[in-house]
């Protein structure tokens, strides 16, 4: 694994969790904000697509292959297993990307890659650090009206029964975040509407020193 990358990696400000949190909307706010390199796991997803190699990532390589049937009318959890090797396999290309980053600044990084049990090993600073994960019932109000999704359910035989099965591997995948964050005592964000996003980043703008 590319030694650089660690290093980046072991001083970065790292911003974790599942989907429908808000965490790209605070990243973003805290990178202009701080002057923060930031790199956003998801800006990447094509050109990491490009770089699989069918030994060594062989579910990315075949998670790629797959229609959005054949990705959400599975069992709910073999989804679920399945997310966590697809970001196993794809972390040390993660690791990678970040020795393009000057070790002299400071360095945000985005996204559900970001395991706590993948990022942990690598000397992660506990107290830069942040899970998010938001309820079962704020991840289904918000993801209902994103109008992308219908694109997605459209392709699928049962499409109602797609999305149940999208979002309670979200959810899942959401625990499992949780589990392994309070193994390494990273601080953990349960987002259920309670506070607006201003309350959120005010919140971890004064846990990472920032305000």
């Amino acid at each position: 694994m590319n030694s650089k990358g660690q290093a980046i990696l072991s001083q970065a400000y790292i911003l974790s969790g599942s989907p429908c949190s808000g965490k790209s909307t605070l990243a973003e706010r805290l990178s202009a904000a701080h002057g923060f390199q930031y790199y956003k796991v998801d800006d990447h997803g094509d050109e990491h697509g490009k770089r699989i190699q069918p030994d060594r990532h062989p579910v990315m390589h075949a998670f790629i292959r797959r229609t959005w049937n054949e990705i959400w009318m599975r069992p709910v959890e073999a989804q679920v297993q399945e997310e966590l090797v697809y970001y196993r396999e794809r972390f040390e290309m993660i690791v990678e990307d970040l020795a393009q980053f000057d070790p002299a600044d400071k360095v945000l990084l985005e996204g559900a890659g970001l395991l706590p049990d993948l990022v942990a090993p690598l000397h992660a600073r506990p107290e830069r650090v942040i899970v998010m994960v938001p309820t079962l019932a704020f991840q289904l109000h918000h993801y209902q009206q994103r109008p992308w999704i219908q694109s997605i359910l459209q392709d699928c035989e049962d499409p109602h029964q797609a999305f149940e099965n999208w979002m309670m591997r979200d959810h899942l995948f959401g625990q499992e975040m949780l589990r392994q964050a309070e193994t390494y005592a990273y601080k953990r964000i349960v987002v259920d509407g309670e506070y607006s996003l201003d309350e959120m980043y005010a919140q971890v703008q004064a846990y990472w020193g920032l305000a």
